[in-house]
């Protein structure tokens, strides 16, 4: 009679401790998808401004990643060839003014009118730019947007 009861016993134990470590691994798996998403997400993530929202903000936005926008000036382009620096200032359409610097090649709609977007971050004087978006009026076709996206050199 021993041996009747003392399997049945054995095979619940087993069958709940096998149900055990089913839902310890999915909670396990679920907590690791959570922190992968978060940290995906913080470290992607980057705020929208334009050049007076930039300086509005003022030392809250210092050497934080964020985008910001703004229309070129042409006058103020400068390229090094040789280091492939290309420093110029973007201006907001109240004319407030922001110094960029990007380590990477110049895009050939870089010129007087193109609206630039840039991601970087700002120390209070220099925006530097790791990632440089202009978008010009097309040449070809009245009224359509040319993009062009360029990363920095690193």
């Amino acid at each position: 009679m021993q041996s009747t009861t003392i399997p049945t016993v054995e095979i619940a134990s087993k069958s709940a401790n096998k149900k055990m470590k089913f839902i310890v691994g999915g909670v396990m798996v679920a907590l690791a998808v959570v922190y992968l998403i978060y940290t995906g997400i913080s470290s992607n993530a980057a705020y929208f401004l334009t050049v007076d929202e930039l300086h509005a903000k003022g030392d809250v936005m210092l050497n934080r990643t964020v985008r910001v926008s703004g229309n070129v000036d042409a006058e103020t382009i400068d390229f090094n060839n040789r280091d492939l620096i290309l420093a110029f200032d973007v201006v907001s359409e109240n004319g407030d003014r922001m110094h960029v610097v990007f380590n990477g090649p110049k895009p050939d709609q870089m010129r007087e009118g193109a609206q630039a977007i840039l991601e970087g971050k700002y120390d209070g004087e220099t925006f530097t730019a790791d990632s440089l978006l202009l978008k010009c009026p097309s040449r070809y076709e009245e009224g359509e947007i040319e993009e062009v996206q360029v990363q920095a050199v690193k």
